[in-house]
């Protein structure tokens, strides 16, 4: 599948999933017991959509998992069947969390394909949702909310084990910058073809409590606006979120070897309109790791015909101009 459909596929899905979730809000009420949460979950999908699915509750997350023996069609897309049926068991999903005494923050539908090995995730804060039926956020920010996510499985899909492992906030918004991030730089056809070279990775660490995000531009590009498109898309996921349980926020730019390490209180004054973004560029901004680093970061063998001390010879500032 190419790139392209990848997208359009995941888009697709995303709306799809939105669509069915503010359905949700307008339906009836229902009351379901903390300790009878995932049983309500199967019988529902399986009494209103005969769809078949395990469901699980860890902590504060709800998850439910069901098979696909194909989930791609002939063109390399998610088929209309796949989004259909991800929609309405995230519809169950959400229809029980909002009516029950079980305190649930994050609704997760996983997708086993038993011919390729394949999970397709779909992960929605519960909040988000309620926000999305009082339509205090819209569409687009909703999908934007909603984190899409893949995995392959290295044994027989049908023999590994449905183990739900609990969202925690710091690693859902970590998730969602490199998304949200992806896909603003799809939409902008300016650097259309650009973003088909960007590689991007990043988490939390919570032992630091520190956000590290890292990328590789593989087409020439502004570095500074590129580094500074980084750190506004992780910037306005954690002031949506009011997330302030974090020390320091740290962006690496492999390519032209600039890092922006800005702790917690600097991101609140830029919030606040303290400081610029030429503050920040100019205040958080150093020279950071080499080209040899990153290519290993993401998998790929070091280039042997370009020199690393010829990827970047001149200052961040002088580069960034």
């Amino acid at each position: 599948m190419t790139d392209d459909r990848k997208k359009t596929s995941v888009c697709c899905l995303l709306f799809s999933v939105l669509c069915l979730l503010i359905i949700t809000g307008c339906g009836p009420e229902y009351t379901y017991p903390a300790n009878k949460v995932a049983e309500s979950i199967e019988k529902i999908c399986q009494d209103e959509y005969k769809i078949k699915v395990e469901a699980r509750v860890v902590g504060k997350t709800v998850g439910a998992l069901f098979f696909m023996d194909n989930a791609l069609d002939n063109k390399g897309q998610l088929s209309k069947e796949i989004h259909e049926q991800m929609g309405k068991i995230m519809q169950v999903l959400t229809r029980v969390t909002l009516s029950t005494d079980l305190p649930v923050d994050y609704c997760v539908v996983i997708l086993r394909d038993r011919v390729y090995a394949n999970e397709l995730i779909i992960t929605r804060s519960v909040d988000d949702t309620k926000r999305a039926n009082a339509e205090m956020i819209g569409v687009e920010e909703s999908i934007n909310r909603t984190v899409f996510g893949q995995r392959h499985i290295d044994v027989t899909p049908q023999n590994e084990p449905f183990i739900l492992k609990e969202v925690q906030t710091p690693e859902f918004l970590a998730d969602q910058v490199i998304q949200r991030v992806r896909y603003a730089s799809a939409k902008d056809t300016k650097v259309e073809a650009q973003i088909a070279f960007l590689l991007m990775d990043g988490s939390y660490e919570p032992e630091e409590k520190n956000f590290r995000f890292s990328y590789v531009s593989l087409k020439p590009t502004d570095p500074k606006q590129l580094l500074l498109d980084v750190f506004h898309q992780a910037n306005q996921v954690l002031k949506a979120y009011q997330f302030t349980d974090f020390k320091a926020l740290e962006i690496l730019d492999y390519m032209h070897r600039q890092k922006l390490t800005i702790d917690a209180k600097a991101i609140q004054q830029y919030q606040d309109k303290k400081i610029t973004d030429d503050d920040v560029f100019s205040r958080f901004v150093s020279q950071s790791a080499t080209m040899q680093e990153a290519f290993k970061l993401f998998g790929f063998n070091t280039p042997t015909n370009i020199p690393d001390e010829t990827a970047a010879v001149v200052p961040v500032t002088e580069a960034a101009r």
